[in-house]
């Protein structure tokens, strides 16, 4: 009974590795990156505030890995 609960585990730990990647390119490329871009464009002249918050998501896109690495960090626990 152990081996298939190590089985589950290390699927589970797969699983959310992948999951967790997958999030993390979203995150980071999708809603950071190319919405802080087109945020900043779309509001450009209309309203200021909006335009920073877009160029400083942009700017900081990196920080939606954090999730990412978290997940990542998990699964590999399940691997072990």
């Amino acid at each position: 009974m152990n081996d298939l609960q190590d089985l589950y585990k290390a699927i589970i730990g797969l699983i959310l590795i992948v999951a967790s990647i997958a999030l993390g390119i979203w995150l980071c490329l999708w809603v950071m990156l190319y919405g802080g871009i087109m945020q900043a464009i779309e509001n450009w002249g209309i309203n200021n505030s909006a335009v920073v918050w877009g160029i400083i998501k942009a700017v900081f896109f990196e920080i939606g890995l954090i999730p990412a690495y978290i997940g990542i960090l998990v699964g590999m626990s399940l691997l072990k």
